[in-house]
């Protein structure tokens, strides 16, 4: 079903789509579409501290990159967005959600090193790859994505897709022939529902409540006491 409806992430999809993020070596946390500045998804590839035992109140962390999903998501809007290659609008509203995710750990595990750019010693094919990367990992990204949700189904491509077919595979060979990416099979971090949450979910009961009902309340307000004094802190250093 197609609708043009808002959806919001319940509490029984994000510990499904948690374990999936950690199959691919990374933890999951939540925020408002807002916060996250009108995007649906973000990937990092700073580490962030993710508990070891959230239903514990010890605060042994280790830091590990984490994807973010927004608790929100307006089918139509997603259905419209212009997209290198995919057409967004052939997912049903029911696979949203698990698309989204699964682009955000594309981003993780097919994509191409910013970093890797730095090393190039031709300075001319720095500034060229640097220009396409961008638009080159959401592609592959995208692609990921729709193999996770469409297994062996043909890509739909969006019309400016069609139009930049060929532009997109040039870009994608200029990145193979100057930064070949390395594809590793990601390293899972410790399964279970109260394993290697993200400090960031247990900063309020609310994103805690998604994680489940036996997150240590200690560990919650050890964690609203920290943010609350980096913030006093901040206001006193500017």
């Amino acid at each position: 079903m197609k609708t043009d409806n808002t959806l919001r992430i319940t509490r029984r999809q994000y510990r499904h789509f948690a374990g999936l993020a950690k199959l691919n070596g990374v933890g999951l946390t939540l925020d408002t579409f807002t916060n996250l500045g009108g995007i649906l998804g973000e990937y990092s590839c700073w580490s962030q501290p993710i508990v070891r035992d959230a239903s514990s109140d010890s605060r042994l962390c280790d830091e590990r990159i984490t994807i973010k999903l927004a608790t929100s998501v307006n089918a139509g809007a997603f259905r419209g967005a212009h997209r290198p290659e995919l057409d967004w609008s052939a997912l049903e509203d029911s696979e949203i959600y698990p698309f989204i995710v699964s682009h955000e750990v594309g981003h993780h595990v097919d994509n191409f090193a910013y970093w890797d750019i730095a090393l190039l010693p031709d300075l001319a094919a720095r500034d060229q790859c640097l220009k396409v990367m961008y638009r080159v990992n959401e592609m592959l990204a995208d692609r990921y994505a729709w193999e996770q949700v469409r297994p062996g189904e043909p890509l739909p491509l969006s019309e400016t897709g069609k139009r930049l077919q060929e532009v997109m595979a040039a870009d994608l060979e200029l990145l193979n022939r100057h930064m070949p990416r390395t594809r590793r099979a990601p390293k899972a971090l410790p399964s279970g529902q109260y394993a290697y949450v993200p400090a960031s979910m247990l900063k309020t009961e609310e994103l805690a409540a998604f994680v489940g009902p036996h997150v240590s309340p200690a560990l919650i307000e050890h964690t609203r006491n920290r943010r609350r004094v980096h913030r006093r802190d901040s206001r006193l250093r500017g």
